[in-house]
């Protein structure tokens, strides 16, 4: 739980500076393997966890909950509104970036490199850690799709990727079951990649749509 020391524009760049800090003194101290550390983050932490995915060697497995992953389409995204099923505020993200949690102080039109840069999804190709991604279909804060891009650009590019979409689930999971299963599949994706126990036929194997309850 990194204390992230944010200046305007790097949002993300600070929190993989001070995020890699804080897991290098831990080491120093004696309390962690270096070849055996994950990182976990969900919403705000979740964009920056895979941010962090996509530019440092220091992790070897990452859960990226609820995150977003392009910051030039969320730019623009309506938070919680779709044709279908309208909840949420159906704000644009546009003072988000400028003013808000986002700390840019510009926008993607005026600084497109910038938004590049800081977007996940569009540097996918760097990413070496295998890649836990959770996202309820019908958050209505950031939109399903931003779990989706991440995913696909992982796969497009051959990375170690899983996708678990809970369907009808907001931001944060809500119902019990869900909780439960999310629970034992984070443990059970960590357990593999850090402790070295055998992975989960879910992990190895997946459920084709067809067969989907």
């Amino acid at each position: 739980q990194a204390d992230v020391h944010f200046n305007t524009r790097t949002t993300h760049a600070d929190m993989l500076d001070c995020v890699e800090a804080a897991v290098k003194k831990v080491i120093e101290m004696g309390y962690a393997d270096p070849k055996r550390i994950g990182l976990n983050g969900h919403s705000f932490s979740g964009q920056g966890a895979a941010y962090i995915a996509t530019r440092s060697k220091m992790f070897a497995a990452i859960a990226v909950g609820a995150g977003v992953s392009d910051l030039i389409s969320d730019f623009n995204h309506l938070w919680g509104w779709d044709y279908h099923n309208q909840h949420g505020s159906g704000q644009n993200g546009h003072q988000y970036y400028y003013y808000s949690q986002g700390r840019f102080g510009t926008n993607p039109f005026d600084d497109f490199e910038l938004f590049n840069e800081q977007s996940a999804a569009l540097n996918a190709r760097s990413v070496e850690a295998p890649i836990l991604i959770l996202h309820g279909t019908a958050d209505g804060t950031v939109a399903v799709i931003e779990g989706i891009e991440f995913y696909n650009a992982l796969r497009f590019n051959g990375k170690s990727v899983i996708l678990l979409a809970y369907p009808g689930e907001d931001h944060s999971i809500q119902n019990l079951t869900n909780r439960k299963d999310l629970t034992v599949r984070m443990q059970q994706f960590f357990d593999h990649y850090l402790m070295g126990k055998p992975a989960s036929d879910w992990m190895t194997s997946g459920v084709p749509f067809l067969k989907k309850k």
